[in-house]
């Protein structure tokens, strides 16, 4: 035990030398109440109290009062009077001492009231002393509260949704080329003619196209009769408007109609003794017919066209006695590829 309270005083000692070399706060104040002089056991415990204290840099406060019947009430007085930190009283009844301890809480002022017995020995003294202000300086420390732990952060709001961008279509076509193929079937008798066609088409819609048609010479029709025979000789020119009313990807599908010209050239060849003649007639042109057209990128393309015409006025061949007129409606088709540019 004294071993401990060397311990002890030379920590104090220490703690005081560096309190009082860095200025630091006045200590803190207690209360102790003297017991009887005639008593010699409480005397010294009471001696041996106020060394502790201050080697441990209490500020000590002795108080000469009688205790009442509840020491604690005497001491609670007495220390909050003094503003002191604890209060201390020796106290010995039917035979019995020990040591009255009210520790006042400095955060909430609340009070503790706590009791020691004081044995017989020689070492009694200085053990109710160390044991008094450990108790003291335990109810002195400060633990440091456990900081709150922060809130979490708020969530960071949702981006707004990117708005849809539509998909960013190639700049259309103003004007389409094309160079075809051309067939075409004026009656049964005259058979089937061939020939070259051009058109050239403006768009200025996605869905409708306008533009001009021409096809010529297409030959192959020919007529024979019995009194001789006739070589036609036809070319067209019209008009034409589109519409696109199915388009899927790159392909379109649409009615068509169309307004122009029809020219028709006959060279005849007669038998013996009837002469030979040639004549060239004309007439308008409409029609009503279906294109088609699949894209192959960069503005190439295939197109096949159908058409129905008729002619205002009709016209028709003469061999000799025999007239064949032209069918109504004759069939036109067409078929080729389309530059766009």
């Amino acid at each position: 035990m004294r071993r401990r309270v060397r311990r002890s005083a030379g920590l104090a000692a220490f703690v005081c030398l560096a309190l009082a070399h860095t200025g630091a706060a006045q200590p803190a104040s207690v209360v102790v109440l003297s017991p009887p002089a005639s008593d010699a056991q409480l005397t010294d415990a009471f001696n041996r109290l106020q060394a502790e204290l201050q080697i441990h840099a209490f500020e000590t406060r002795v108080e000469h009062e009688d205790l009442e019947p509840e020491p604690a009430v005497t001491l609670t007085r007495l220390g909050a009077r003094a503003e002191a930190v604890a209060a201390f009283g020796f106290v010995r009844r039917d035979g019995a001492a020990w040591l009255e301890i009210v520790l006042f809480e400095r955060s909430t002022g609340d009070t503790t009231a706590r009791r020691l017995a004081l044995a017989r020995g020689s070492d009694a003294a200085s053990l109710i002393a160390v044991r008094a202000v450990d108790l003291l300086r335990a109810s002195l420390q400060e633990f440091p509260e456990d900081p709150e732990p922060a809130p979490p952060p708020e969530p960071a709001p949702p981006p707004p949704p990117a708005a849809k961008q539509r998909p960013v279509e190639a700049p259309g076509r103003a004007f389409t080329i094309a160079a075809e193929g051309a067939m075409l079937w004026t009656g049964a008798r005259f058979g089937v003619a061939f020939g070259p066609a051009l058109a050239v088409f403006h768009h200025p819609l996605p869905w409708f196209r306008w533009g001009v048609w021409l096809a010529g010479p297409v030959l192959g029709t020919r007529l024979e009769t019995g009194g001789g025979s006739a070589s036609v000789k036809q070319e067209l020119g019209f008009v034409e408007l589109r519409f696109g009313l199915l388009r899927t990807g790159r392909f379109e599908l649409g009615p068509s109609a169309s307004g122009g010209v029809y020219l028709l050239q006959a060279s005849g060849r007669a038998s013996a003794p009837l002469t030979s003649e040639n004549d060239d007639v004309a007439s308008g042109l409409f029609a009503l017919g279906l294109h088609a057209e699949q894209g192959l990128g960069a503005g190439f393309g295939l197109g096949l066209s159908v058409r129905a015409l008729g002619l205002v006025p009709g016209l028709g061949v003469a061999v000799a006695r025999e007239r064949e007129s032209l069918s109504f409606p004759s069939l036109q088709a067409s078929f080729g590829v389309s530059l766009g540019f």
